[in-house]
C-alpha cells in the first residue's frame, strides 16, 4: 500500500475512527487526524514513537509483544483499554486490532483502530449506579412499593410491603390473584384505580390496608399509570406509607378533643343553669355519646336517709326504671362504707370500679353494671353506672377520663349546694329585711300617730290654757304677759317642728289620699325650703296601688332629694314615676357635682343608697345608678306589678319611650 497516496491520506483522515499503523517494532507509521484528538499527540509527535508510549496502558505493555512466536488467530481482536492523554487525563477507547503478516507468515506490522467510548462508559457507568440506587431505594425503604398489571396482579414488590403486611415472603404475595386482596374493602382499591384511570395518578389518598392475619394498616397511596407507546394503560406502580400511628395520634387527639369538650359542656351547664338534675344530665349524656354506651345511670349518696337515690338515667329498661331503684352492691362492705357520713377518702385521680345489681320489681329481669365513684371533698357523693359488657372494652385512658369527670362532677356538686346555701341564706335576709323595713314603717307609723294625736294635742291643750291665763291676767303686768307671748310662740314652734318629724315618720296624706298627693305636698314644700327646681310627674296611675309599694316608692323619693339637696349642690331636680308594664319605673334625676359610684367617700355615706337597693332587692325590683363627677346622677328603679297590672295608657307612651332614651 502507498501510503504517500494523497487520496489514501485523505480517507483515512476522515473517518470516524482513530486510525494507527504501525511497524514490525510497534513504531507508528501513521497516525489520522481523529487519533491525535483521542491521545493529544499530533501525527508528526507520534511518528516513530511507540505504541505503549502514546497510550500508556498497562494493557498496551502486555498486549502488544510484537514476536514472531505470539502471531496467531487470536491475535486480531477487539478490547477495551483505559489510555492517558497527553495532558494526563484518562480516556476509555475500543480498540480492534489487525495483524499484517507478509507472504512469508512473517509481522511486518499492526494497525489499530480505536474509538473514545468515555461518554458510553460514563453513560453505563451511571445507569449502572442508577440501577443499584433504585435497587437499594425499591428495597431499603420502609414504604410499601408495588408494580402491577392492568389487571392488578403483582409483578414486582419490595421488601417492607412483605413486612408491613406480615407475609413470609415476596412469594405469598406474588400469589395472591388480586392486588384486592390487600385492602380492607375491595372498594378502597376499585376507587384509587378509578381516579388513577382517569388522572393518570393519585396522591395521598387514605386507604386501609389488610394484614395477613387481617388486621387492619392504615395507609396513604400514591399511584400512577405505565403507558405503551401508543398511549394505553399497560400497568400501574404505587408507594404506600404506614400511617398507623399517625391515625393512632388522630385518633388520641380527636379523643383529648371530645374529652374537653364533654368537661366544658357540662361546666357550661354549671354557669347557665346551676340546676344539680340539670348538670348530671349533661353529664351522664355527654359521656355516653363519646364512650357509645348504651345505657347508663348517675345515683347520689343521701346521707341523711342511708339511702342512694337515682337522679337521672338514661336507657335503662321501663321494668327496671320503676321507683324506688335500689342498687344491690356485689361488695357489700363497700355499701357501708358508701353510707357512712363519716368516711372520708384520699383524694385520687380516679378510683377502682365496682359492680352494682339493678333488679325489676317483679325480680324478672336484672341489669349488671359498672360504676365510677364521684367524690366531694374527701367524701363519697355518689356513682355513675354503665353496661358492665361495655366498659370491658375500655382504654385506660377512657378510665381517667371517668376518673376526672366523677371528681368534676362532685366539685360541681359541691358548688351548687354551696349556691343553694347562699341562696337560701340570702332568702332569708331577704325576709328578714323585709320584717325590718316593714317593722320601721309600722313603727314610724305609730310615732308619727302618736306625735300628732298625744303630743299634739297636748301642745295645743297648753296653748289654750295659756290663752286663759293671758286673759284673766291683770292687764298692767306687761312682764307676765311679755312671758306668756313668749311661751306660746316656743309651744307653736314646737307644734310645727312636731308636724314636720311626724310627716317624715309618716305623712297623713299618704295613708288618707295616696301618694301622689303626698308626694307633691312634700315636694313643695322642700322645694320652698332650699330654694330648689323641683319638676314631679306620676304617668299611669288611674287609682291607687298597694300601700307598700306606695310607701316604698316615697321613701325612694325622700332619700333621692335628701342626697340632692345635701351633697349634689343641684339647682334642678326631676322625679318621674311611671306605671308601666310589667314594672313600675322609678327615676329621680340631678344635675348636681355628681361623684364617683366606685369610690368610697366618707363625706357622702351610701346607706341611704344601700337601704334603697336593698327595698328594692325584696320587691324583685332592678335598681340602676349612673353617675360620675361634674355630670350630675341618675336613679332609676324598676318594680315589677304583680296580680295583673295593667299596661300604660296611650297618652303617655311617648313621654316614656323619652325616659328609656335618656
Amino acid at each position: 500500500m502507498d501510503l504517500h497516496n494523497k487520496s489514501v491520506a485523505a480517507i483515512l483522515n476522515n473517518l470516524s475512527d482513530a486510525f494507527m499503523i504501525m511497524d514490525a517494532n510497534g513504531r507508528v507509521n501513521y497516525f489520522n487526524n481523529v487519533a491525535s484528538k483521542v491521545t493529544g499527540y499530533s501525527s508528526l509527535e507520534a511518528k516513530g514513537m511507540k505504541c505503549r508510549d502514546i497510550m500508556k496502558s498497562e494493557s498496551c505493555h502486555t498486549d502488544c509483544p510484537f514476536s514472531k512466536q505470539n502471531i496467531t488467530q487470536k491475535t486480531n481482536y477487539k478490547r477495551e483499554l483505559v489510555i492517558t492523554h497527553k495532558k494526563g487525563t484518562k480516556v476509555s477507547i475500543e480498540c480492534t486490532r489487525n495483524i499484517l503478516i507478509d507472504s512469508d507468515g512473517l509481522l511486518f506490522g499492526v494497525v489499530e483502530i480505536f474509538k473514545d467510548i468515555s461518554q458510553i462508559k460514563n453513560l453505563e457507568d451511571n445507569l449502572k449506579y442508577s440501577e443499584f440506587k433504585y435497587e437499594r431505594l425499591f428495597e431499603n425503604t420502609k414504604d410499601m412499593i408495588f408494580i402491577l398489571s392492568k389487571e392488578g396482579r403483582f409483578l414486582d414488590i419490595n421488601q417492607a410491603m412483605v413486612d408491613l403486611l406480615d407475609y413470609r415472603d415476596k412469594e405469598e404475595l406474588f400469589l395472591l390473584s388480586d392486588v384486592e386482596r390487600i385492602f380492607i374493602d375491595p372498594i378502597h382499591w376499585h376507587v384509587c384505580k378509578k381516579q388513577i384511570d382517569l388522572n393518570g395518578f393519585i396522591q395521598d389518598f387514605e386507604v386501609g390496608f389488610k394484614k395477613k392475619d387481617g388486621t387492619r394498616l392504615h395507609g396513604c397511596l400514591s399511584a400512577n399509570v405505565f403507558l405503551s407507546d401508543n398511549g394505553k394503560i399497560i400497568g400501574y406502580e404505587g408507594i404506600a406509607k404506614d400511617i398507623t400511628a399517625r391515625m393512632d395520634s388522630f385518633r388520641r387527639l380527636y379523643k383529648h378533643h371530645q374529652e374537653l369538650l364533654l368537661l366544658n359542656t357540662v361546666a357550661l351547664t354549671i354557669n347557665s343553669s346551676q340546676n344539680l338534675g340539670d348538670v348530671l344530665a349533661s353529664a351522664l349524656n355527654e359521656t355516653m355519646k363519646l364512650l357509645n354506651f348504651s345505657m347508663g345511670a348517675i345515683f347520689l349518696i343521701n346521707h341523711d336517709k342511708a339511702a342512694f337515690e337515682l337522679q337521672t338515667q338514661k336507657g335503662l329498661p321501663k321494668e327496671i326504671n320503676i321507683p324506688p331503684v335500689n342498687p344491690l352492691f356485689c361488695d357489700t362492705q363497700l355499701m357501708e362504707f358508701f353510707l357512712d357520713k363519716d368516711n372520708r377518702l384520699t383524694p385520687k385521680s380516679i378510683f377502682p370500679s365496682f359492680k352494682i345489681i339493678l333488679n325489676s320489681s317483679d325480680q324478672g329481669r336484672s341489669i349488671k353494671l359498672s360504676c365510677f365513684l364521684i367524690t366531694e371533698k374527701e367524701r363519697p357523693s355518689g356513682f355513675m353506672a354503665f353496661p358492665v359488657e361495655e366498659t370491658n372494652d375500655l382504654a385506660l385512658e377512657d378510665f381517667h377520663l371517668l376518673g376526672s369527670l366523677g371528681n368534676f362532677v362532685g366539685g360541681s356538686i359541691a358548688n351548687i349546694k354551696l349556691i343553694w346555701t347562699v341562696r337560701k341564706h340570702r332568702e332569708e335576709l331577704k325576709r328578714l329585711a323585709a320584717k325590718l323595713f316593714r317593722s320601721q314603717e309600722i313603727e314610724c307609723k305609730r310615732i308619727s300617730r302618736e306625735l300628732h294625736d298625744e303630743t299634739g294635742s297636748a301642745l295645743i291643750g297648753i296653748n289654750f290654757n295659756l290663752e286663759a291665763v293671758e286673759k284673766i291676767m291683770p292687764s298692767d303686768d306687761p312682764v307676765m304677759k311679755n312671758i306668756i307671748s313668749n311661751i306660746k310662740v316656743q309651744v307653736n314652734h314646737t307644734y310645727q317642728e312636731m308636724r314636720r318629724i311626724s310627716h317624715l315618720l309618716h305623712p297623713a296624706l299618704l295613708t288618707d289620699l295616696g301618694l301622689e298627693p303626698a308626694l307633691d305636698s312634700y315636694l313643695t314644700e322642700r322645694a320652698k325650703q332650699n330654694h330648689l327646681k323641683i319638676n314631679f310627674k306620676m304617668i299611669g296611675f288611674t287609682g291607687r296601688i298597694n300601700p307598700d309599694i306606695e310607701t316604698v316608692l316615697y321613701r325612694f323619693s325622700q332619700e333621692a332629694l335628701s342626697n340632692t339637696i345635701k351633697y349634689a349642690k343641684a339647682t334642678f331636680f326631676n322625679l318621674s314615676i311611671i306605671r308601666g308594664f310589667p314594672s313600675i319605673i322609678f327615676i329621680a334625676e340631678d344635675d348636681g357635682v355628681g361623684f364617683d359610684p366606685d369610690e368610697s367617700n366618707p363625706e357622702r355615706p351610701s346607706l341611704g343608697l344601700l337601704s334603697m337597693k336593698e327595698r328594692t332587692a325584696i320587691l324583685g325590683g332592678k335598681f340602676f345608678l349612673r353617675s360620675k363627677n361634674g355630670a350630675g346622677t341618675r336613679i332609676r328603679i324598676e318594680i315589677p306589678i304583680k296580680n295583673g297590672g295593667r299596661p300604660m295608657m296611650m297618652e303617655h307612651r311617648n313621654f316614656l319611650q323619652e325616659i328609656y332614651e335618656t
